[in-house]
């Protein structure tokens, strides 16, 4: 008899904390999600930091375009005088 008692009585206590046992539940899903969400920032920021370093390359790229561009501008500006002249 105390038996059942028992397993009653603990059958009583989680049916009268019931709120309890969602709100612990809820926290540790809210826990788990912003672990994995923490792995998802680390993510994006790598590829972040890949983006602005291979920008950064296109830049100096095309600066250096640019400054052959205003070269060859130039040197034609130079030989158009020259023709004409």
């Amino acid at each position: 008899m105390k038996r059942q008692l028992g397993a009653i009585g603990v059958l009583d206590f989680l049916r009268n904390s019931w709120f309890l046992i969602a709100f612990v539940a809820g926290v540790i899903y809210w826990v788990a999600r912003q672990d994995s969400s923490l792995d998802e920032l680390h993510r994006a920021d790598s590829r972040i930091t890949a983006l602005e370093n291979r920008t950064t390359i296109l830049e100096t790229g095309l600066g250096q375009l640019q400054i052959k561009i205003d070269t060859i501008r130039e040197d034609v500006a130079l030989i158009k005088t020259a023709v004409i002249q």
